[in-house]
């Protein structure tokens, strides 16, 4: 729903496929029902789709689940082996060197020594990078970038980015699952209800990451990781550094 050529959205169609997709006359009808959904796509393609979604529902509620991204890299590799049933055999180096590629031939990442790129030069080469990318675990975890662009697109429809925006850290998550809940309700206007159990869904072990693999990571995602901490300030300072 947004053209490639000049970015800009096709309101229509929009507002046609979410009305199918969220059932609009039950919404209007009645005003008690909330609805939401939920995939890490929507943060992902941060170039498109807060356009398409702001367009018909520019009063929506954003909730962003974030983990260490060197870790999130890790897992989204294990995801893609499990989703293939053991078929896919490339090494999680191969898995993201893939992604390097991609990244490189946008222009998303600079060399060491080169001068950082501007807001325009960064969306430019984000949006050619989204045309490459497969899987994404380095792009994926580059939160800074995808925050960035939706709090623009937020803004840009008069809209505040502090109020309709909530990060949420799985590490606290982790730490006080009914705490972290009942902040969530709040941010949505729900009244409070404490879950009903507290046993994770899906529990997956795998194998520990290689050491020079992590550290290349780590050193690969620092100057995100201060930009994303500068952007939500409070405790985010030095979260994830190593």
């Amino acid at each position: 729903f947004v053209r490639n050529d000049d970015r800009k959205t096709l309101v229509k169609l929009a507002r046609r496929a979410y009305e199918r997709e969220f059932r609009k006359p039950q919404l209007q009808n009645d005003p008690s029902l909330i609805s939401m959904d939920a995939t890490p796509g929507y943060l992902f393609f941060s170039s498109m789709l807060p356009q398409r979604i702001l367009c018909v529902v520019p009063w929506v509620k954003i909730l962003i689940i974030l983990r260490n991204p060197v870790d999130r890299a890790y897992s989204n590799y294990q995801y893609v082996v499990w989703r293939s049933g053991g078929k896919y055999k490339a090494s999680f180096e191969q898995f993201l060197q893939v992604d390097l590629n991609a990244l490189g031939e946008a222009g998303v990442l600079v060399n060491d020594g080169e001068a950082p790129l501007t807001i325009e030069q960064e969306d430019a080469a984000w949006n050619k990078y989204l045309g490459l990318a497969k899987e994404g675990p380095i792009g994926r975890s580059l939160y800074v970038i995808q925050l960035r662009q939706w709090c623009q697109a937020i803004r840009g429809v008069g809209r505040d980015c502090e109020s309709q925006m909530k990060v949420v850290r799985t590490e606290d998550i982790k730490k006080d699952l009914n705490g972290e809940y009942r902040k969530i309700q709040d941010f949505l206007g729900l009244e409070y209800a404490p879950m009903k159990s507290t046993e994770p869904k899906v529990v997956n072990k795998y194998g520990p990451m290689r050491n020079d693999t992590r550290a290349m990571l780590e050193k690969l995602f620092e100057p995100y990781n201060k930009r994303l901490y500068y952007m939500l300030g409070g405790d985010w300072e030095g979260y994830w550094d190593p």
